[in-house]
């Protein structure tokens, strides 16, 4: 399928509706969606039309639709209300329900890790062709990413997902958003006994994949699906100029007070501005606006970091993508010096692949990704 333009003429909220819609009948029923959502205007009409289809969804047996309808409901949601982790449950529980009637071989294991645990799932194949260890980004659900990962382990690839700080359950689980991914990474694969690995990172988890394999040296290959160089930057970016520009320098002079009030004036005006700030501030464990950018500075590819790159290295990126600024893409390729290989594609709008993670038709993505391992592999 392609991206649907303008099915609410909201963007954050048509991108999300694709997000679902990319993966086909299996996730939604495109018609059903396309036409009821359309009606969509605010946040409480949109939490609305998502439980109402995975109530009905659900008792369906549609349990992949109902999981993906819920996942939307809970999307929105600020960590303080009182039905955001009955959707997160209610989401989680119909993945898995989906995952059983698909019979899907699979074990799901609570990984300890810094007195807590981490959220994984591993799809085993006995002949194994090589292991891909993946990661989803900002505030992702592993079980998300199923669908469109399968197909690797139906190739004879044994696949690991896992939510690390800041993510899914392992947030839930107490453990905030952190830049220095290659920690819970480095605690997965030894919880597996991993020698080596292909690891994607998947939306935000372009960083934290690169991250992890510049420091941890059992990942041979890395893909950044999509390529995301500066958090900072990026979360920036979806400010308009002038208020981007003002921002960006003042979080640099250190001018914690005049940020918070010019966001704090901000968010009172823009709802869906008020819930990116409340949940990138809970899912980092921050106070206040001005300290949520100051971690994601963290969150930063330096010259550095890209220089402890030595494993082959696939960089993927949409040219509409309205998340992640397309200078990140070519600033990344520039850094990247000592990878034992670099490919990078940039995918267009002709061809289908224009936005982040090349929603509205990711098979592009994940057609490029298990040629490229297949390549690298011989």
């Amino acid at each position: 399928m392609a991206y649907i333009k303008n099915i609410t003429g909201i963007q954050m909220f048509d991108f999300q509706i694709n997000r679902v819609l990319t993966y086909g009948e299996a996730a939604a029923d495109e018609k059903e969606v396309v036409e009821k959502a359309g009606n969509i205007r605010n946040l409480a009409q949109w939490f609305d039309f998502w439980v109402a289809l995975g109530e009905k969804c659900e008792g369906l047996d549609e349990y992949m639709r109902a999981a993906y309808a819920y996942r939307m409901a809970e999307f929105f949601l600020k960590e303080d209300h009182p039905q955001k982790y009955h959707m997160y449950k209610k989401s989680v529980e119909n993945f898995h329900k989906a995952f059983r009637k698909m019979k899907l071989d699979y074990e799901i294991h609570e990984i300890p890790y810094m007195g807590k645990e981490i959220h994984s799932i591993i799809f085993k194949n006995k002949n194994e062709k090589g292991i891909l260890l993946a990661c989803g980004g900002y505030d992702s659900f592993i079980e998300e990413f199923v669908l469109a990962l399968t197909q690797f382990a139906q190739e004879g690839y044994t696949i690991i997902l896992f939510e690390g700080d800041g993510q899914g359950k392992t947030l839930k689980n107490g453990l905030k958003f952190i830049a220095n991914w290659e920690r819970p990474t480095s605690c997965v694969l030894d919880y597996y006994g991993v020698k080596e690995c292909t690891m994607i990172g998947i939306s935000w988890g372009g960083y934290l994949a690169v991250r992890a394999a510049a420091f941890e040296k059992r990942i041979k290959a890395v893909v950044a699906y999509d390529v995301l160089e500066n958090g900072f930057d990026c979360m920036t970016s979806i400010l308009p100029r002038v208020l981007r520009l003002v921002v960006r320098y003042c979080v640099l002079k250190n001018k914690k007070i005049f940020v918070n009030r010019l966001l704090g004036y901000v968010r009172k005006r823009n709802l869906l501005a008020d819930w990116a700030m409340m949940q990138g501030m809970y899912i980092t464990g921050t106070d206040t606006p001005y300290d949520f950018y100051k971690e994601l500075q963290k969150h930063n590819l330096s010259q550095d970091v890209c220089d402890r790159l030595n494993c082959h290295v696939l960089l993927l990126a949409g040219e509409k993508d309205h998340y992640i600024p397309n200078d990140q893409f070519y600033k990344l390729i520039n850094k990247i010096k000592y990878a034992k290989s670099l490919s990078a594609r940039m995918f267009t709008e002709a061809e289908g692949g224009e936005q982040h993670c090349q929603i509205g038709n990711h098979q592009l993505a994940i057609e490029e990704i298990f040629k490229w391992i297949k390549k690298i592999s011989n």
